[in-house]
């Protein structure tokens, strides 16, 4: 059920993401000449970083913003295929409730933590692109895809009739916290993008800054407002001290 409606809320995020592509090869090209460009102006390539994000988020930035002490931070970095994150990470009694079927939830321990992820070098209209909120047309469209993969996957035996309907469901009701906020003064353009699957909410800081753009999740206590403004720093210093 889980994978199920994690496979709808992906191809509603990329059915969302899409419209209105007519020219997918042309747009990919111009796409990749902007990108070469953006990069050979200002040398700031994503390569550069790879499997070495600590550089770009250091556990003397991560202590400063958050106020924990450094003896007691766990650094966890990840990779897996295009999406590589490092976190550091510190023991809380949070707790959250997470919804793990419909209407059914659970109190699961959560951690502190600030987290750097999808690093890439891109252009501002792609990125304004992607991270922009949804038009009616946009979600009318997105729903009829939605409806024709779930189709699909009944037809192959990936789910019964009732799976896909209840998964659907509870993809839609994500959707619906998917909600993108500008940031002013940060970097060349940025957004807090909310988001949710299968009842857990997020809310990531996604940045641009001179064709490089990179997400930051500032998880430290239950205050969003807080939360937020770590994140913003966390950012601006990335932005300050790695990227200038």
């Amino acid at each position: 059920m889980k994978a199920t409606c994690i496979a709808l809320f992906s191809f509603f995020l990329f059915a969302f993401t899409c419209e209105g592509d007519k020219k997918e090869n042309q747009q990919l090209n111009n796409f990749e000449t902007e990108v070469i460009e953006a990069i050979a102006t200002t040398g700031l390539k994503a390569e550069d970083f790879k499997s070495k994000l600590d550089e770009l988020l250091t556990l003397e930035m991560a202590v400063q913003v958050s106020g924990l002490p450094a003896s007691e931070a766990k650094k966890e970095h990840s990779k897996f295929s295009s999406l590589e994150s490092l976190a550091y990470e510190w023991n809380s009694n949070r707790t959250k409730k997470v919804e793990f079927m419909k209407g059914k939830f659970i109190e699961a321990p959560i951690k502190n933590a600030i987290e750097l992820t999808w690093v890439k070098n891109t252009t501002l209209k792609e990125f304004k692109h992607d991270y922009h909120n949804p038009t009616p047309e946009e979600l009318k469209n997105a729903q009829a895809a939605m409806d024709q993969k779930m189709k699909e996957m009944q037809a192959e035996g990936k789910a019964t009739k009732e799976q896909s309907v209840t998964a659907s469901g509870v993809a839609l009701g994500s959707i619906s916290k998917f909600k993108v906020e500008e940031v002013p003064n940060l970097g060349d353009y940025s957004v807090f993008v909310n988001s949710g699957i299968m009842g857990a909410s997020t809310r990531d800081l996604k940045v641009f800054y001179k064709g490089l753009s990179f997400t930051i999740r500032a998880d430290l206590s239950e205050n969003e407002s807080d939360n937020d403004k770590k994140a913003i720093r966390t950012a601006q210093m990335i932005i300050d001290q790695k990227l200038e």
